[in-house]
């Protein structure tokens, strides 16, 4: 009876895996391009891989706030998914879609406007910043598309509609993996336009990730369909419910990725010049969660469907099996990329200093991620249940208590090492650990919100 609480049978995770698997391969697939982005810029030397580094830390806002919406937009969808209310789940399409757009377009006018204030906010060293701004007058570009095929990947995500992302992410990932081998230095008869040249590889990978997607919703055979009519005239009453969700997650998104920024801030104030090993850390970190991506996705699914199906008892019997599938899986990642840790480096030309600490920092990752596992399934187990205020006060709420304020003054008043501040500041989620079983116990997760609008 033990056994059969934690652990499913063969068709839960047939169920598992055919949900997740699409989703870990575009995101190996996207992760991989990114770390092959990173190796490439990193060629170039330390103050080009520190630039990009910084100027990204401004769209790591933008996509959260994205996160956020669509987050709040996926727990209506998914749920009236569940409850078989095919029109709700075009309408909250609808409205997600608009603010999505609205938020790309906000983040390319303040780029467009404040550029040197922007990337200022994690650096002054006037070489970084002059190069980043550089990235960054090309990469701003990047947000409206960005936002209109984050928006499409997502809703379909959360319908089960996994394979055809898979499809997409290849096609961009390829396109944009070319045009940097060309781009950045200048093979084939390009010009070599250095990190220029990444940034404009990006802008024309974005575009056409957008333009598939809309051709797919034009065609109006997943699901879903690109209606006008339908963003412009929004269903009000649907808009004030799902706002009611949307603000605390979209608040919370802000205030994670402005407290990640500050965290950066930190590390830049401890060693600058070890900061790029953070860039490359992040990238395999990156391949490390695409575990959790894929059940992240599985956990929206299969608890968001449940319960607006009215199946409660079935939703929590879920969220037992999928962590404990997490933690299995997590485990068995830890060890390897701890055991290739020393092997990352070499793929990089930067200083010896650098490739010690990347190899440090990954491993440190590599001992954590079971934590983050068990963490990030709650997470996304709260959210599919609505229970915002808890998610907000586990995500968010921590990381403003514990993770940013420790940092600040670590590195503000004390003499402390960028890697013993990174240890700290991860070490944290152990804290983090306790308080999120707390709120999974509670069960304020455990109800359904399809009715609404319904």
């Amino acid at each position: 009876m033990m056994l059969k609480k934690y652990f499913g049978t063969k068709q839960f995770y047939r169920t598992v895996i055919s949900i997740a698997f699409p989703i870990m391969a575009q995101q190996f697939i996207t992760t991989f391009v990114n770390l092959i982005d990173n190796v490439m810029i990193g060629s170039i030397g330390n103050i080009a891989l520190t630039s990009v580094t910084v100027a990204n830390r401004f769209f790591l806002i933008m996509n959260s706030i994205l996160f956020g919406l669509c987050g709040a937009a996926g727990i209506y969808i998914a749920q009236f998914f569940g409850a078989k209310q095919k029109k709700n789940c075009q309408e909250v399409f609808n409205i997600n879609m608009a603010f999505a757009v609205g938020a790309g377009l906000l983040f390319t006018l303040i780029i467009f406007i404040f550029p040197q204030y922007a990337i200022e906010l994690f650096s002054k060293t006037p070489i970084i910043v002059d190069e980043a701004i550089k990235y960054l007058h090309l990469a701003k570009y990047t947000y409206i598309p960005f936002a209109v095929s984050f928006t499409c990947m997502m809703a379909l995500r959360a319908v089960g509609i996994n394979k055809i992302q898979l499809k997409v992410g290849i096609v961009a990932v390829i396109t944009n993996t070319a045009l940097n081998y060309c781009l950045i230095f200048g093979n084939f008869g390009f010009f070599k336009m250095g990190i220029q040249g990444a940034a404009i590889a990006t802008i024309i990978a974005r575009l056409v990730e957008m333009a598939i997607y809309l051709i797919i919703l034009y065609r109006n055979k997943h699901f879903f369909s690109f209606d006008l009519k339908g963003i412009i005239r929004i269903n009000v009453n649907l808009l004030t419910s799902i706002v009611r969700k949307a603000i605390p997650l979209t608040i919370n998104e802000i205030l994670f990725s402005l407290g990640q920024a500050l965290i950066f801030m930190s590390y830049m104030r401890c060693d600058e010049y070890l900061v790029a090993s953070i860039s490359v850390v992040d990238t395999v970190a990156n391949i490390m969660f695409i575990v959790f991506g894929g059940l992240s996705s599985a956990v929206s699914i299969m608890i968001g469907n449940k319960l607006g199906a009215n199946k409660l008892d079935e939703a929590r019997d879920n969220a037992r099996k999928l962590l404990c599938f997490a933690l299995m899986v997590s485990l068995m990642i830890g060890m390897i990329c701890f055991l290739l840790a020393p092997l990352i480096p070499d793929l990089y030309n930067v200083d010896i200093p650098i490739k010690e600490a990347i190899v440090r920092l990954v491993r440190i990752k590599s001992i954590m991620i079971n934590i983050y596992a068990f963490n990030v399934c709650i997470f996304f187990i709260l959210r599919a249940g609505g229970d915002v205020v808890n998610t907000m006060i586990m995500d968010s709420g921590f990381l403003w208590a514990a993770g940013v304020l420790v940092s600040t003054l670590l590195s503000s008043f004390t003499t402390i090492s960028l890697i013993s501040l990174y240890i700290v500041v991860e070490s944290l989620d152990l804290i983090k650990l306790i308080i999120a079983t707390y709120f999974f116990k509670k069960e304020r997760w455990v109800k359904n919100i399809a009715v609404v609008g319904g």
